[in-house]
């Protein structure tokens, strides 16, 4: 599915140019457009996409952008592993996992880092009735994730496990990310592990009295930058089609840029892609943030390092392996 807000004649003369010039520059006309298929659910870190999808940036670079609907990051993997999309969007432990099963993807691009002192795309929650106000206290509770072998499983894997908890004692609910508020107001959960802009939704109800556990997917985030989600595919898509992923990370790296730099229209982002009011929309951080388009070794392994160390991911294996690192 590919969508576009219609520009107006000028704006048509215009594109018309510039598209003509990008032609010229890189031998690419409409007839030759590379149709990318993106596995990707409805979530804020990939506003860009949306975004460069309505403003046409994918089509300039001689992208035809199609979204592939999935419900979790591992169904992302799935729907890239077996060819129903070219590439998808999950958080970076999600791949590394999947690449410790034998899945032969690999991260190329990055779409979200947690950091200091504010960019945090993921929040660990306690409901106020839970009486839970530290990892420490999650014995016999229940906690919410979206999927085994996520992100959500390992953001609340590690920190109880460090904590003196073990995985085994806590009950695990699998819920979908939009229906986490109100498994937490309903008292189905006492703990969720949930992004954005959910989470914002659970601190603003005041029925559920939220209590913020931990913030970001990795302990790690807290002292410096991690990429936490990114962009990934295939071994064999990426080495046959590298100049179709530079063109795409280029297209949404400008598209990142103007959100980054106007926070209104960020926010009416938000609203669209989402579906949130605007009041919501307004108090949620920029969770699109990162430093290098590229993926790098040291901004990812910690993810790896925490599969390890909390006995989800039971293979080791080279880091660079689940990296394909392109010069963007």
């Amino acid at each position: 599915m590919t969508w576009s807000i219609g520009p107006g004649v000028r704006s048509l003369a215009r594109a018309g140019v510039v598209a003509a010039a990008l032609a010229v520059a890189t031998g690419t006309t409409a007839a030759e457009a590379t149709t990318i298929r993106v596995a990707n659910f409805t979530n804020a870190s990939t506003l860009p996409l949306y975004y460069g999808m309505e403003k046409g940036y994918f089509k300039d670079a001689g992208i035809n952008v199609e979204i592939v609907k999935v419900a979790t990051g591992a169904a992302s993997v799935a729907a890239v592993a077996s060819g129903a999309a070219d590439i998808g969007w999950a958080a970076s432990a999600v791949p590394i996992f999947a690449r410790g099963k034998g899945v032969k993807v690999k991260m190329f691009m990055t779409a979200s880092d947690d950091g200091p002192p504010d960019h945090y795309g993921l929040s660990i929650d306690a409901t106020k009735r839970s009486g839970v106000t530290s990892f420490a206290q999650m014995k016999g509770k229940t906690v919410m994730i979206n999927a085994f072998g996520t992100a959500t499983e390992l953001s609340v894997r590690i920190r109880i496990q460090r904590a003196g908890v073990n995985w085994d004692d806590v009950k695990k609910v699998v819920v979908p990310f939009p229906q986490m508020p109100a498994a937490l107001e309903l008292g189905n959960a006492d703990v969720g592990a949930m992004i954005q802009p959910m989470q914002s939704q659970v601190v603003a109800n005041k029925a559920i009295g939220a209590i913020i556990l931990g913030r970001g997917v990795l302990p790690e985030s807290k002292h410096r930058p991690i990429t936490v989600s990114s962009f990934f595919a295939t071994d064999a898509w990426l080495a046959k089609s590298e100049k179709a992923a530079l063109a795409f990370g280029r297209a949404y790296l400008k598209a990142a840029k103007e959100l980054r730099a106007n926070d209104k229209l960020r926010v009416a982002q938000l609203v669209k892609v989402t579906g949130m009011k605007p009041a919501m929309a307004a108090i949620i951080p920029d969770p699109t943030w990162f430093h290098d388009l590229a993926i790098t070794k040291p901004a990812v392994e910690p993810n790896y390092a925490d599969l390890v160390e909390s006995g989800m991911l039971k293979t080791k294996f080279n880091v660079d392996d689940v990296i394909a690192t392109l010069p963007f």
